[in-house]
């Protein structure tokens, strides 16, 4: 592992993952919206803090995703492959290729921003529910 001081030229890169919930409300989803929003607004203020230093800090906003938990949920796919746009949850694939462009020196000048990866999902909002 290699360290840098405050004073070297590496640029840095932070990254918080959110979720589409700290952008639409849910029914029983408060909290954990809530919490995702706040994790949105820390990014926002530690850029305040952290650019002097040369370090980007964002968030990943993923939808609904297949993951080792989803894939053995019955009817997921299905359900969020009709209630995304794009016909499909993401794939974690999806998520790492957004997360790798945020840190990427191709990103060097976005910095307090939330990516929302979903499909198109948070344009229509359908609960699942």
């Amino acid at each position: 592992m290699q360290v840098h001081s405050r004073s070297s030229s590496h640029r840095g890169a932070l990254l918080l993952m959110s979720s589409v919930t700290g952008h639409q409300a849910h029914k029983n989803l408060a909290a954990y919206g809530m919490s995702k929003a706040a994790l949105e607004m820390l990014a926002k203020n530690l850029v305040i803090e952290l650019s002097q230093f040369q370090i980007n800090i964002n968030t990943i906003a993923p939808g609904a995703t297949l993951t080792e938990r989803t894939v053995n949920d019955a009817g997921y796919e299905k359900t969020w492959s009709g209630l995304t746009p794009i016909g499909r949850p993401a794939s974690t694939l999806d998520i790492a290729n957004a997360a790798l462009f945020l840190v990427s020196a191709r990103a060097r000048h976005i910095t307090g921003q939330s990516l929302v990866v979903d499909g198109g999902w948070t344009s229509i909002s359908p609960s699942p529910f």
